[in-house]
């Protein structure tokens, strides 16, 4: 009898055991282990594929702080041309509107933060994106003025140095107007969806403001 209860309370506790290492492993340690092989995944796609790996973390814990390989990463680019008329009178009382082709690049720098954290599982993380802003804001050819007006080089050195201020305001509101950021916003959260995808790992895109 008693070497019966012994085995009775021996397969008790072994089974016991069994359940408790394969609760622990299906609960906690596999989906751990998942989150931390998705990490790994998903830095060697940005190191290879990007020019910014994100910072990485999965289980509370940072496992990749981020790295730039490039000082700005441009996303968006387009050309404009601008037409405004001169807000201060020259000397002979005109106005002349005035004309000038501008770039502007829009992106974030390698240091905006980009933040990925993986869930329990490895399959979705949260993510954070910097917004983007104008990199670059350039006049690509020489401005001009619209005929009757006098010629540019007629200008005084004044009157041609604040034409090109306003030249260069007006051009920054015609881009937002265009939705340049609108545009870079975009296209970086798609790169990084795409990128995500090849390691297996959907993303949850938070509001910086409430994440």
């Amino acid at each position: 009898m008693k070497g019966r209860w012994f085995w009775l309370a021996f397969g008790s506790a072994a089974s016991t055991t069994i359940l408790a290492c394969w609760a622990a492993w299906v609960f906690m340690i596999q989906p751990m282990d998942a989150a931390v092989k998705t990490v790994n995944a998903l830095e060697n796609v940005f190191s290879t594929e990007f020019a910014i790996t994100p910072r990485l973390a999965a289980n509370a814990g940072v496992l990749f702080s981020q790295s730039a390989r490039e000082e700005n990463l441009v996303l968006v680019r387009q050309t404009l041309v601008i037409e405004q008329t001169l807000d201060t009178p020259l000397e002979d009382g005109t106005q002349p509107l005035l004309r000038a082709e501008f770039l502007g690049e829009a992106g974030i720098a390698g240091r905006d933060p980009i933040e990925i954290n993986i869930r329990r599982g490895g399959l979705e993380a949260d993510v954070q994106l910097p917004k983007s802003k104008i990199l670059t804001l350039e006049i690509t050819t020489t401005p001009t003025v619209v005929p009757p007006g006098p010629a540019w080089e007629a200008l005084p050195e004044r009157a041609s140095a604040r034409a090109t201020r306003q030249l260069r305001l007006a051009a920054r509101q015609r881009f937002l107007d265009e939705g340049l950021l609108r545009d870079a916003d975009h296209e970086l959260r798609s790169r990084i969806e795409s990128l995500a995808t090849k390691a297996g790992c959907a993303l949850v895109f938070q509001d910086p403001a409430n994440p």
